[in-house]
């Protein structure tokens, strides 16, 4: 199957997607204990409206505590710019500010370039039998640079959130783990797996074994 082809069409499809609904949910598990549990159920209309509503709930030594909260807003403009909520939130999220956000000369680009050829060597796509396809992505088979990258920024998210609680005072080990991606016929994403497993060091200067799960289902 031409992955290549495949990529296209489902970025194309979802492109044309005005209208989006779905549930991200996340655990997070250290050693036999739960730490941490996300659900998101989101909605988008046609008429850019948007809504999430969330639940959470961090294991803080074994005190649980628990946030919910339900936002309303708009999605404004195709790039989503300007502070607050939307898709340029999101890419600060997934991406950072400050020097990430700058144009990083020709280097910049080819390390870009670099990254993205070696996520694709590594995707497997497959063709379902009701007409749908899978893609996977297993971290390992990626380039050593990139690996040691999200390894990096791993460390880099646990340093910053994790100061509390049966994370507090970790240091990101090791990191194994896969993606995958459902796709319908019609090359709409019906769900996307990731599964992560790794090893942490933690201030007690034992190793600790960790395990997250997210998925996110999509209703079309």
């Amino acid at each position: 199957m031409n992955k290549i082809k495949l990529l296209y069409d489902i970025a194309t499809t979802m492109k044309k997607s005005d209208k989006i609904a779905g549930v991200l949910g996340v655990r997070v598990r250290k050693d036999q204990d739960e730490v941490f549990t996300l659900r998101n159920e989101f909605e988008k209309a046609t008429t850019g409206q948007a809504k999430t509503t969330v639940s959470a709930e961090l294991n803080l030594d074994g005190r649980h505590v628990k946030r919910e909260s339900t936002t309303e807003f708009e999605l404004s403009g195709c790039c989503g710019h300007g502070h607050g909520h939307g898709p340029g939130m999101l890419r600060r999220m997934f991406h950072g500010k400050g020097e990430g956000d700058r144009c990083c000369g020709v280097r910049g680009v080819f390390g870009k370039l670099s990254a993205a050829f070696g996520i694709l060597n590594g995707i497997e796509a497959e063709e379902r039998e009701d007409g749908g396809a899978r893609l996977t992505l297993n971290l390992d088979a990626l380039p050593e640079e990139l690996k040691a990258g999200l390894l990096e920024k791993l460390r880099h998210k646990a340093e910053h959130c994790c100061h509390h609680g049966s994370l507090a005072g970790c240091q990101v080990e090791a990191v194994h783990g896969q993606v995958t991606v459902e796709v319908d016929r019609e090359r709409k994403i019906e769900k996307i797996v990731v599964g992560l497993d790794g090893s942490m060091s933690g201030r007690d200067e034992g190793v600790h074994e960790v395990t997250a799960s997210g998925e996110v289902a999509f209703a079309w």
